[in-house]
């Protein structure tokens, strides 16, 4: 199913869909500050391992998976901080950026990798923030373009043909050319680059 919505200021009703889809579930394709990508609600151990099926993430993928929340607040529930990690991402987030935190033990274990890390994002697309206030709960996320393909412009329409059998609901918020956000890993209070993208990098 297609449902468009404007990216600037979407309906809770347009969504509505998507949302009906996440609790029974599933999984969706949605817009993001970064391009397209798959979502399923964190409760979801189904919706997780679908979502790890659609990324080739097996049980013991070097990558872990992502979550999107949208208070920095919420981080700190699901990933560990130090002093120095905390005043780093308060002063980026909201926007760009993928953080990977030594995940606590609110992270169900299928999202983590073999070293028990989490990803997470606090971002400012409108889009996104509102899908996890209407779920009430985290969404999980892993971008449809891989960071190892060619950018090509991202279709909906394409989207909801090729993944027909997979996702139930494409949420179309019109062409999107993918630009992956920062990674930056923070564990142990350091901080790594792990991939250069969207977000400038800390200082």
């Amino acid at each position: 199913m297609l449902v468009r919505v404007e990216i600037e200021r979407p309906a809770p009703r347009s969504l509505r869909p998507a949302i009906d889809a996440l609790q029974r579930d599933g999984v969706i394709i949605y817009p993001t500050d970064t391009g397209y990508a798959f979502g399923c609600a964190l409760s979801s151990l189904k919706g997780i391992a679908k979502l790890r099926k659609l990324k080739g993430y097996h049980d013991k993928h070097p990558k872990p998976l992502t979550m999107l929340v949208n208070e920095i607040a919420e981080l700190g529930r699901y990933g560990h901080m130090g002093n120095r990690v905390f005043r780093v991402v308060r002063r980026l987030l909201p926007g760009p950026y993928t953080m990977v935190l030594q995940a606590t033990n609110d992270v169900p274990r299928q999202m983590k990798n073999r070293w028990h890390e989490v990803g997470m994002r606090v971002p400012a697309h409108p889009v996104c923030r509102m899908l996890v206030e209407l779920l009430g709960e985290p969404l999980l996320t892993g971008s449809v373009t891989s960071a190892d393909e060619a950018f090509e412009l991202e279709e909906p329409e394409i989207y909801e043909t090729r993944y027909a059998r997979d996702v139930q609901v494409v949420v179309d918020g019109g062409p999107l050319w993918p630009e992956p956000s920062t990674v930056l890993k923070l564990v142990d209070d350091q901080i790594e680059v792990l991939r250069e993208g969207q977000g400038a990098l800390p200082e």
